[in-house]
This record gives structure tokens, sequence and C-alpha cells, in this order.
């Protein structure tokens, strides 16, 4: 989920853990039809970078079977213990894990059949060298599978307010500041294309949901981590935190209350 450059901008508490779990969850159906175009299957072998937790990585290593391969890299250190773990705990042996640098990879050159990246580049510095090590560890022929932000701010409450819909460029200051970009999605297929890459698909990705449904708890998991850290980081105020959280609150109770999630991109890419 991040480089090696700077930690992940939500950390790796249990907390953390725990929502990335469900927002694995909550986005497989799709994460599962870019594979699908993409036309991972048993037997290939597949790099998970920035693998987090290892959620998608342990579908993959079901996806590819034992003749598979599937090399987890990730630059948490905790999440790259807890990947061990289960993959020790379950007896596979198609999985490995590696605490790494996705801008410095050590994987071979030339080595496997797709390259998968889920909310990566969105956290990175650099993203056309992370593309890079990309292109040089896949085989030619290989293909990468991105799903990344596209256009955040495009994201609203409705019918919300300016209180309500304040939190989603809070988020992308926080990111554009510290880490890479919540709007890389306009830049990969450009720059994937000049680094060597044939764009085979490019696919919106957007949903609404409304109170109680699965994405609209995954938004809401996110405030929970990420509005007292925009108070500590000096982005919001106590009162702008406290304003949000009851108009939050307020905003659930009316039955016409939606959410337009953040635009994302999801792009597989040829090596030529």
């Amino acid at each position: 989920m991040e480089n090696g450059s700077k930690e992940y901008v939500l950390g790796s508490s249990d907390m953390e853990i725990a929502r990335l779990a469900f927002q694995h969850e909550v986005w497989s159906d799709v994460t599962g039809g870019l594979w699908r175009t993409a036309g991972i299957s048993y037997g290939d072998s597949v790099a998970d970078l920035g693998c987090g937790p290892g959620f998608a990585s342990l579908e993959l290593a079901r996806l590819v079977g034992p003749e598979g391969q599937v090399a987890s890299v990730d630059a948490s250190e905790r999440f790259v213990s807890l990947v061990s773990s289960r993959i020790t705990s379950l007896g596979l042996q198609n999985v490995t894990v590696s605490k790494g640098d996705v801008t410095a990879l050590t994987l071979e050159s030339g080595t496997f059949d797709f390259v998968f990246s889920r909310w990566l580049y969105c956290f990175l510095r650099d993203p056309v060298t992370a593309a890079r090590e990309a292109h040089r560890i896949l085989k030619p022929g290989g293909k990468l599978i991105v799903m990344d932000y596209l256009n955040y701010l495009a994201s609203r409450i409705f019918p919300g307010s300016d209180v309500l819909n304040s939190i989603f460029p809070a988020y992308l200051k926080t990111v554009n500041e510290h880490y890479g970009s919540y709007n890389i999605g306009g830049e990969l297929p450009s720059m994937l294309s000049e680094i060597g890459f044939e764009i085979v698909s490019l696919e919106p990705i957007v949903r609404i949901a409304r109170p109680g449904e699965n994405t609209w708890r995954w938004v809401e998991l996110f405030n929970e981590l990420s509005v007292p850290a925009l108070v500590e980081n000096g982005i919001w105020t106590e009162d702008q935190r406290e304003q949000f959280e009851s108009e939050w609150e307020a905003a659930k109770e009316n039955p016409g209350t939606f959410f337009f999630s953040p635009p994302m991109i999801g792009v597989v890419a040829e090596r030529s």
C-alpha cells in the first residue's frame, strides 16, 4: 500500500486492518472483474505490489492454484508479518511475501504473467518508477492490473452540505501534500503508454450508496480513522470535526441521503 519512503497514511493498527478486510469484501466483485478482464487463471504467476495485509494475495493464490505463484510485496513490516502468518496457517505453498519498496523491487526481471496493484499508485511520490518496475518484472505480453482513484473531488454526499462535503478536499489535501495523488488515475494510461505498455482495457468504477449499505459503511469506517487525523495534522480544527460528525449522523437519518463514491479507474495494460 505504500512505498518505502513514508508510512501508509492510515497506519497498520488493528482497527485499520479490520477496515481493510471490510474494504476488500466491498470491492471484491470489482477486483475480480479486473482479474477476469486481464485473464488471470490457473497456473499463472502474479506479483501483488502494495499487498497490505494480503487479502487480495490470498484470493489470487486460490485463483492461480498450486501450479501458480503469488509474490506479495509491501513496505509495512506489520502487514508483511500478517501475510506471512496467514500463509503459514493456511499451509499455502504458492505465496511468498517480502518487505520492500515498490520503486526498487528485488524481484527478478521478466518472471511474472501479471502484476496487480490496488490503491497503491495514489500513495506514491514516484509512480513512474513503480510502473517501470512493474514493467521490468513482467514477461513480454504480461499484464499490469491497476485499480486506483481517478477524480476524488467528484465524491459527494447528497443532498449534503458544505460541511459534509468539505471532507473530500480535506482528504485530498492530506494525500497530495504528504503522499501522492488521489487523482492519479487520470495520469495512468498516458504514463503507462510512455513506459512501454499497451492499454488493453480502461474501466470506470463508481458506486452510489445509502446509509446502512456496505459501500456507505466503507466510507464511514474510513472517516472514523481519518477525521481524527485531520485534526492531529492541523488540516481541521476540533470545531470542524464536531460539525462534520454531527451533520454526518443527521444525514444518516434522512431517507433521501446517498453517497456518490470517488470515481476510480480499472486499468489493464500489456507489456510489449
